[in-house]
């Protein structure tokens, strides 16, 4: 066996000091790479622009439906909602859906569906089962829109076909087909990622380089319509967050939306994508925090909280236009009704559970302007709108507050207020329903932060996720977990409670901590290093204990896979932020922000990639025979880099894998004595 990959004693029983380390650097390299080799359509000429806009571009003023996107409704074998929207500014002028058990021709127009005049997003309201949305963005001031139709009632494990019209006197049609999710106990797949971004120049319908843009996110989506092992596209597909990263493009961000939906719709078109809210879905505007239009001043108060520099809702008025996703029937303390922020929905025997991390981490959201220059001026956009120095995005406690219990190190919602946090409450009640539900076997949850990371360049670890919910993931034995937010692949062993009397260190302090001081981290517990075997594939018993998986290897340009070690013991490492990151200054001084805060061991850290960032995950989840017997079968596939820059690297060839880089099967009976 190779020593990258020997199981080491750390002195331990039951623990491994070394990491498994996949890639080209691990067992299986030569293999791994070998598949498919592909070249994308060159969409515009071979001279790359300089760089991101720095003002705001025109968009189309044509009609012609595009960006178009199916979701899941709250049960998936009867409900879809088939979104698309305008190229630009220009509405659609009677927009129309038609949708058949049959390709739709002039002998079959199918079912038709017209839909109303484009009405301003407006998350007090509810949605009526056809509905037009506009969104202005705050900071360059053009407005877009969106359409959607939920369509309920289909037969279950049928395909679909539907065609969308603008309406225009010749009119524009574009469509597609989809297949509903099965009922009862069926195998079915499906698959995930994170941190997808935008292609680059070449690939992107407006010819643009935006921050982050790659053309690995082309990639991505092209491996998920054909994965690398042959056995077809997935039935649906989890985006874990950070969608575009649209909110660093200040003067552009609804031209950076456009390209990442005709980017996505390739494959979203034909199978539900379903995502997680990420940091940068939290975009600076002109509202405030509920998303009513306001001028309060932003700045140093409240830690550097945006006052009335929020665009839409929480700063998801782009997000919340563009997803029409399960409702979960809760109205936030504001009145703003919180559907698609958090959700649940049920496949089979499995329930998949939806989380915004913003609303329990200690990080700021990704829209921030801090310059350290004394006596900065202003961020300005090309519309005018201004953003002072020193203000940024904080979503903490958005659904409610949150009490610190100090006996057990958590956070629970808070009722001294009587604005108790919702999303909380709401998770664990779905939760139990689910872990007491005889038709769920297994319970999967995806979000964007993570509560384990040991990524150097990126993050860290978030000790608000592991106060708040991994209490919950552990008081009701969840399966899986999945994340974004770092740009690498990094999987946890089996883990369940905390390591009590095991402590951090702070190495980059706030104002209020010591460097070397000793901070309680919650550090997961490890439950077992050595997998089982079933049917001859490397096992885990997740009744035994969760697996934390990061995917964020969707294809933004700055991947994030070098991984922390403690050189005192070459164990595994990762940072941990255990607080709100202070922000210091002042207008006169200028404004800075603290990085994460501490580091602690990681012996949860299961596995990495410092090869490859990129990769994609397929899961297969076979029923079994009887109750209980669900394993979901896990591959993940590691892409090679490609340059985001105009030159050889950018315009050759890249080859997706048809070989993964890992394997396991996950499942509550495949340890001793499994399936008797």
């Amino acid at each position: 066996m190779s020593e990258t990959i020997a199981a080491e004693s750390a002195g331990k029983p039951g623990f491994t000091r070394r990491r498994f380390i996949i890639g080209t650097v691990g067992a299986g390299a030569v293999t791994a790479l070998a598949g498919t080799t592909l070249r994308p359509p060159r969409a515009f000429a071979a001279t790359a622009p300089s760089g991101p806009p720095t003002t705001t571009l025109p968009l189309p003023t044509t009609t012609a439906p595009e960006q178009l996107l199916l979701t899941w409704g709250n049960n998936p074998a009867h409900d879809v909602t088939v979104s698309w929207s305008a190229p630009g500014t220009v509405p659609q002028p009677a927009p129309t859906l038609a949708i058949s058990t049959r390709p739709i021709t002039k002998h079959n127009p199918g079912t038709l569906f017209k839909l109303p005049e484009p009405a301003p997003l407006d998350v007090t309201k509810r949605y009526s089962g056809a509905s037009s949305v506009s969104f202005t963005d705050g900071l360059n001031g053009q407005t877009t829109y969106f359409y959607h139709v939920q369509l309920t009632d289909l037969e279950p494990s049928t395909r679909y076909y539907y065609e969308i019209s603008d309406g225009a006197q010749t009119p524009s049609t574009a469509g597609s087909s989809f297949e509903t999710a099965p009922h009862g106990r069926a195998k079915f797949r499906f698959s995930s990622y994170g941190d997808l971004s935008t292609p680059s120049w070449d690939l992107n319908s407006s010819g643009n380089i935006w921050h982050e843009s790659c053309d690995n996110s082309w990639f991505a989506v092209t491996a998920i319509e054909n994965p690398g092992d042959g056995k077809g596209a997935p039935l649906f597909h989890l985006l874990n967050g950070d969608l575009c990263y649209a909110n660093l493009d200040i003067n552009n961000a609804p031209g950076v939306w456009r390209d990442f939906g005709n980017n996505v719709a390739r494959s979203a078109a034909n199978r539900p994508w379903m995502p997680a809210l990420g940091n940068h879905e939290t975009e600076f505007g002109v509202d405030s925090h509920a998303g009513v239009g306001g001028n309060a001043p932003g700045g140093i108060a409240a830690q550097g909280a945006a006052g009335n520099y929020w665009n839409g809702p929480y700063g998801y008025g782009h997000y919340l236009s563009r997803f029409l996703l399960p409702d979960n029937g809760l109205v936030n303390w504001d009145g703003n009704r919180l559907r698609g922020n958090f959700y649940a929905f049920q496949v089979g025997t499995v329930k998949f559970i939806s989380l915004d991390a913003d609303d329990v981490i200690y990080q700021d959201g990704a829209s921030a302007y801090l310059n350290s220059a004394p006596n900065a001026a202003p961020e300005t956009t090309s519309s005018g709108a201004t953003i002072p120095n020193g203000t940024v995005t904080y979503n903490h406690g958005y659904t409610g507050d949150l009490e610190f219990q100090a006996k057990n190190n958590s956070l629970v919602p808070d009722y001294s207020g009587g604005t108790p946090n919702l999303q909380t409450l709401w998770l664990e009640a779905t939760l139990a329903e689910a872990r007491f539900d005889p038709s769920v076997d297994m319970i999967v949850v995806f979000m964007h932060q993570v509560p384990m990371s040991t990524s150097v360049a990126g993050n860290g670890s978030d000790l608000g996720i592991r106060r708040a919910w991994l209490p919950l993931f552990d008081k009701y034995e969840v399966d899986l977990v999945f994340h974004g937010h770092e740009h690498d692949y990094e999987r946890s062993y089996p883990v369940r409670g905390y390591d009590d009397g095991e402590f951090g260190t702070v190495v980059s302090p706030n104002p209020d901590q010591t460097a070397g001081e000793k901070v309680d981290t919650r550090r997961p517990t490890v439950v077992t290093t050595e997998p089982y075997s079933h049917n001859g594939t490397p096992a885990w018993d997740t009744s035994e204990g969760t697996v934390y998986l990061v995917l964020g290897g969707g294809g933004t340009n700055g991947p994030t896979n070098a991984y922390g070690v403690d050189t005192a013991d070459d164990s595994p490492q990762a940072k941990v932020i255990t607080e709100r990151n202070a922000i210091t200054g002042s207008q006169a001084a200028g404004f800075k922000r603290n990085s994460a805060d501490s580091v602690e061991d990681a012996p949860w850290s299961a596995a990495i990639n410092p090869t490859d960032a990129y990769g994609y995950s397929i899961f297969d989840v076979d029923p079994g025979a009887r109750p209980g017997e669900t394993t979901i079968t896990f591959q993940y596939f590691a892409i090679p880099a490609v340059s985001n820059e105009a030159g050889t690297a950018h315009d050759g060839t890249t080859t997706l894998p048809s070989t993964p880089t890992e394997t396991f099967v996950f499942g509550r009976k495949v340890g001793r004595g499994q399936f008797r």
